[in-house]
């Protein structure tokens, strides 16, 4: 990964359906539905994008997969995926949601080629999720009509993702489905673990020797989908050092580590010299020997960027936490 690709998906930028093939996507009633839905225009931070027809050829850009994961549940298939996350497959989440023989991962850790976007010749770029974007817009606007984040990136929700998905693609009437199927999730985990209703988490990434890095803000997505699991960040972390303005994280150093216990702990390590490190350290005592619960880079990553498919996934990858209270 880039610098910024792992920062981004360790916990922080500052810190560190069923699968329907997009050249079917013209015949049947909800293609119909769809075409009749366009024109759309969809404003966004870098202007107003018109769609003037149903897209069948989208591309993805995306430092996160929110993008991919809403147009797949919405029943398109992108012909693209130009992943800033750094990896060169499809998320674990997305096994069994995504056929990689008509969906081309790219891995794009370092920038997006225009190029190579151009030679796919799409008509539809989406890429609300996409860190950089400030940089490539210009070019990929060239290429096809190209959506943007609303604000700035990362201030959008798992929800917003997709209904801007759905407005670009022409599937708004499939939208409240995909919703209400994720928050169906969500509230399975609280009603099967009512004990788990009030205790206090942090969830933390340790990608650098010496210092933790860990969720501080209420704000944070990440803490948003657990707190409506039923949990509640623990207050004892409010005062982490924030890493920048406006930062949903913070940073520990070793003679505050314990200010990371809690009712359930989340931690992923990068590095089994990192892990070592934190845990021996005397502060860390009591949290290991509690509910502890040390996870990988891929399921903290999902859990910092919530997707329509990486939730459920990633509140299954916590459920031991849960199951200890």
């Amino acid at each position: 990964m880039t610098t910024a690709a792992a920062g981004a998906l360790c916990l922080g930028l500052v810190a560190c359906g069923d699968v329907q093939d997009a050249s079917t996507q013209t015949s049947g009633p909800a293609a119909s539905n769809a075409a009749d839905s366009f024109p759309v225009t969809i404003n966004h931070k870098f202007g107003t994008t018109t769609i003037d027809k149903a897209p069948s050829r989208v591309v993805v850009v995306g430092t996160s997969s929110d993008d991919l994961d809403a147009a797949l549940a919405l029943g398109v298939t992108p012909i693209a995926f130009f992943d800033k996350s750094g990896n060169s497959g499809a998320p674990e989440y997305l096994q069994g949601k995504i056929d990689t023989s008509k969906t081309k991962i790219v891995n794009a850790a370092n920038g997006v080629n225009a190029e190579e976007v151009g030679a796919l010749t799409p008509d539809l770029i989406l890429a609300t999720a996409d860190y950089g974007l400030d940089q490539e817009y210009a070019n990929l606007a060239k290429i096809a009509p190209t959506i943007g984040y609303a604000t700035e990136w990362g201030a959008q929700s798992w929800q917003e993702h997709v209904q801007v998905a759905a407005k670009a693609l022409g599937r708004q009437a499939q939208a409240q489905g995909v919703l209400d199927s994720t928050q169906a999730a969500i509230d399975k985990v609280k009603s099967e673990y009512p004990k788990a209703a009030g205790k206090t988490f942090t969830a933390s990434v340790g990608n650098t020797p010496g210092k933790m890095f860990t969720l501080v803000s209420p704000q944070d997505f990440a803490v948003q989908l657990l707190q409506s699991a039923g949990l509640k960040l623990s207050p004892a972390v409010a005062d982490a050092t924030k890493n920048e303005a406006g930062s949903p994280t913070g940073t520990l150093t070793p003679e505050q580590y314990d200010k990371l216990a809690a009712d359930l702990v989340v931690v992923a390590f990068t590095s089994t010299d990192n892990q070592k490190a934190f845990e021996d350290n005397q502060l860390v005592a009591n949290i290991k020997s509690g509910n502890y619960l040390v996870t990988d880079m891929a399921t903290i990553s999902a859990l910092r960027y919530p997707t329509v498919y990486g939730i459920p996934w990633v509140l299954d990858k916590l459920k031991p936490g849960f199951a200890k209270f």
